[in-house]
Parts: structure tokens; C-alpha cells; sequence
């Protein structure tokens, strides 16, 4: 059996293409050791999924990229005509949306499922009674959609193989030997109400220290790379387990010629965090601030975050040199001007401190408390365009994107936006000149470091003897 992998995507959005997804480098994993009959491949361009000619598709995608996995589903089923299968986190949250083009959708966590599905269509070609049978699946039935109950959580996920890089393939944006990311947990411990991670996930599972740490000496010891960037929801949301892998890490000197980034929040921020972050190369720490007005934070659900945290942890960090990031959301139902005002003036007030910025308008992402406030308002539909969650933050158009805000008419608040948004590329611009600084110092002590390896080495006994080899051998050379 072959089962080929690909996740929706718009080629033309750099952040996309920028590195694997690891989600479907944990399935393959899992796939590859739980089903030895089943080769598995990867591929990020959808013609040479075709000429593969494998037996099952499987799509990854997210709501912005739906229109995509869809038409991308039309092709191969066109083409090859093979059973097709959408997961990731569009589907979870709208599976009773299952379009035809799809014949199974994974709901949530994925690997018990692919592998039962694997392992059933492997056995024969399965008829409705078999998959109303199979946990976290939504499929065609002659009812139309099934939505079946949730598959449980995996309890234990250290049992989880680490993701497949080598399938996931070298061609990315980011070089490995730049960066890799990796993820340490599942899920979120908090409930923003513009987030599906909890939907997603259902609550927060975190790998051990020790298989973070084997890891880290994995990927160390395959790519070297220059930075590691912790890809979680947040890395820091258990303190204590955060604490251990610092210890970890210390011990055996991981921190020592790499770069740590990760994500943090401010309400967690304290002198001993800061102080880890700084000793151990966690040189990038990325903040989503989202507002610095309290009623907007408390709309957002951003539980013990204010705007005196807020600040106070861009002071801690920038105390010790920390490169620092901060996303901000505008617009929420009630948020008036005067508010949106107050996060701007906080981001000019900081434009020194920050090194990356993000801000845009708040989203209905399906499955959050957003969305169901935006389809009361006939704002969005489940059959709606889904390309319209594809935003273009450089040239954002409000007639076009799902507008919340009731405070403001759009065409003020679009003006309002263009405003900010000149601020933040600003930020942005002076982030990336001090970000080269950062490398070319960094370039330079490893320069150092080597230099002083080698004038070490040149003294050494094992040295000499080479170096007299080299010379007898020259000799004997030149006499023949």
C-alpha cells in the first residue's frame, strides 16, 4: 500500500513554505512503525503526488487553505481516482461539513486513526458499517454526513515516535541548518476565545523532559543547526517541567553553540524566567500581547494578563538582551478607537524593544467562540469562501475580510489599520538589521572558537605526529 501525504498550502505565502509541517511527520512516523505493509511519502508539490500513483491521499489543512486541500482533492480524484482523506484543524472543527471531494475526515489527533483506516482498507475496501465503527472520523454515509464520537486523547504521547524528517524533505525556505523547530507539547493550558487550539487538542499533554531532551540531541546531531525555535502553543506552560529541561540542558551543555527560540506570555514573565531564558540562549522569546487595554484582554479570555504585565515583561527581557516579539489583535466587537489607540501607543512606546511585530484584525477562525459570535451576525457561513481567511496583512482589504468591530466604520478602522500597520513594518525592518548584528557576532565567536581549537590542536602530540607523517611522505614522493 502507498499513502501519500501533502498539506494545502499557498506557494506564494513565504510563511507556508517556510518550514515542514511536523504534524504529518509524527503520522508518518507512527504510520511507518505500526504498519509494515504501507509505504508512506511526502510531497509539497501536488503534480508529483500524481505521479506517484499512490493507493490513498491524505490532506492536512487549515481553514485558510481549504479552497485549496478541495481543489487539490478534485485533481488526484480526477487523476487517479483513489480514496482521499482531509484531517488538521479546518475539519475538526466543521466535520458534519465534510465535502464530497473528501471521502473521510480525521478529527483531531490523528495517528490511532490513520493507522485503524490503514489497516482497514489494507484488509478491503471499507463500506459504511465499517467506518461507523472507527473513532474520529467524519465520512459519507447514505445519510449523508457521519460524524462519529471522538477518538480519546493518547494518554501517554512519549510513546509517539519522534516526526519523520528525512520524508518531510530538505527544501524549505528555512535551511535545517539555520533552524528547526520542534514541539514539546499538545495543546494549550489557557482559553482564548480566537484560538481552536482547545478544540483542536481538548486539553494539554506535554512529551517528558527526557524525550524533549533526547530530542534536542537529535536534531543537534543531525542538522547542527544554529537555532532551535519551540514551536508550542507554550513551551513555558507547565513551569515546574520547564524548569527540569533547563537543568537538562545545563547538564549537558546543549545551550552551548545554539540558539534557543521559543513562545512565552506575559503573566508567567518573572526575574527567574528571564534569568533561565538569558543563561540558557533562549535569545528570541515571542510574546501574543494581542491588546494593552484591560476590557479588551479580558474580552479576549487572557486570563491574569494586564497591561502593567504586559510591559513589565518586555522590561525584564530587554534588561538581558533578549531579542523580543509581540502579536497584537485589533478589533473585537466592542473595542473602541480610543482602546485600539492605547495598544498602538503601546508598541511605540516599546519600538526599541521589540525585533518582530505582528498585528491584524480579529479572526473568526471555525470552532471558536469568535466564530459562532460572527455567524449570529451573518458574518460568516459554513459553505462560505474560505479564501477570504486568507489575508494580506501588507494590503488588507475590510470590504472583503469578516469586519467585527461595531465601534468603528470600516472605512476608519481600515485607515486606522494602515497606520499601525506602517509602525509595525518599521519594527520589523529595524528587527531584521539587528537580528544580522546578532548572527555576525555569533558568526564571529564561532570563528573564534575554532581558531582557538585549532592553535590548541597544533600542539598537541597526535598533530605532530601527522604533521611529520605529512612530511616524510612528501619526501619519499620527491625522491621517487
Amino acid at each position: 500500500m502507498k499513502l501519500a501525504l501533502y498539506r494545502s498550502h499557498i506557494p506564494t505565502r513565504p510563511y507556508q513554505v517556510s518550514m515542514p509541517p511536523l504534524g504529518l511527520g509524527y503520522l508518518a512516523s507512527f504510520i511507518k512503525r505500526e504498519c509494515w505493509f504501507c509505504e508512506v511519502a511526502f510531497f509539497q508539490k501536488l503534480d508529483e503526488l500524481i505521479s506517484w500513483k499512490p493507493d490513498i491521499a491524505g490532506i492536512s489543512s487549515a481553514t485558510e487553505n481549504f479552497t485549496d486541500a478541495q481543489n487539490s482533492a478534485r485533481r488526484i480524484r480526477e487523476e487517479l481516482g483513489v480514496p482521499i482523506w482531509i484531517g488538521g484543524s479546518h475539519i475538526t472543527s466543521l466535520p458534519h461539513t465534510l465535502p464530497d471531494c473528501f471521502d473521510i475526515g480525521i478529527v483531531s489527533e490523528g495517528e490511532l486513526t490513520a493507522v485503524e483506516l490503514v489497516k482497514l482498507y489494507n484488509d478491503r475496501s471499507p463500506t459504511p458499517a465499517d467506518l461507523e465503527k472507527i473513532q474520529g472520523i467524519c465520512f459519507h454515509g447514505e445519510k449523508g454526513v457521519m460524524v462519529n464520537p471522538r477518538r480519546p486523547l493518547i494518554q501517554d504521547i512519549d510513546t509517539l515516535p519522534y516526526p519523520d524528517w528525512d520524508l518531510l524533505g530538505e527544501n524549505w525556505a528555512l535551511p535545517r541548518r539555520d533552524q528547526v523547530h520542534m514541539i514539546s507539547s499538545r495543546g494549550c493550558p489557557y482559553d482564548c476565545i480566537f484560538c481552536s487550539a482547545p478544540l483542536q487538542w481538548e486539553r494539554v499533554r506535554y512529551f517528558s523532559p527526557e524525550y524533549v531532551i533526547r530530542e534536542i540531541e537529535e536534531l543537534r546531531k543531525r542538522y547542527d543547526p544554529d537555532e532551535i525555535f519551540f514551536f508550542d502553543d507554550l513551551f513555558i506552560g507547565q513551569l515546574p517541567r520547564f524548569r527540569k529541561i533547563c537543568d537538562m540542558i545545563r547538564e549537558r551543555g546543549l545551550h552551548k553553540g545554539l540558539v534557543f527560540r521559543s513562545y512565552s506570555r506575559a503573566d508567567l514573565m518573572s526575574e527567574e524566567l528571564a534569568d533561565l531564558f538569558s543563561e540558557l540562549n533562549f535569545q528570541y522569546v515571542d510574546f501574543g500581547f494581542e491588546s494593552n487595554t484591560q476590557p479588551v484582554l479580558d474580552y479576549l479570555n487572557k486570563k491574569n494578563v494586564t497591561p502593567e504585565k504586559n510591559q513589565r515583561s518586555i522590561d525584564l527581557l530587554t534588561k538581558r538582551d533578549i531579542s523580543i516579539g509581540g502579536n497584537f489583535i485589533i478589533g473585537s466587537p466592542g473595542e473602541t478607537r480610543e482602546q485600539m489607540e492605547e495598544t498602538r501607543a503601546f508598541v511605540e512606546r516599546n519600538r526599541q524593544h521589540l525585533d518582530r511585530c505582528s498585528m491584524g484584525p480579529l479572526q473568526p477562525v471555525p470552532g471558536t467562540r469568535v466564530w459562532e459570535y460572527a455567524k449570529k451576525r451573518g458574518l460568516v457561513s459554513e459553505d462560505m469562501d474560505w479564501g477570504r481567511y486568507i489575508i494580506d496583512f501588507d494590503h488588507l482589504d475590510m470590504t472583503r475580510d469578516p469586519y467585527l468591530c461595531e465601534t468603528m466604520p470600516v472605512e476608519e478602522f481600515q485607515a486606522f489599520y494602515e497606520d499601525f500597520h506602517r509602525l509595525v513594518r518599521e519594527i520589523n525592518l529595524q528587527g531584521q538589521v539587528r537580528k544580522l548584528d546578532r548572527d555576525l557576532a555569533r558568526s564571529r565567536g564561532r570563528e573564534f572558537e575554532l581558531k582557538t581549537r585549532l592553535e590548541t590542536l597544533k600542539g598537541s602530540r597526535l598533530v605532530r605526529l601527522a604533521s611529520r607523517f605529512r612530511r616524510k611522505r612528501r619526501s619519499l614522493r620527491d625522491d621517487s
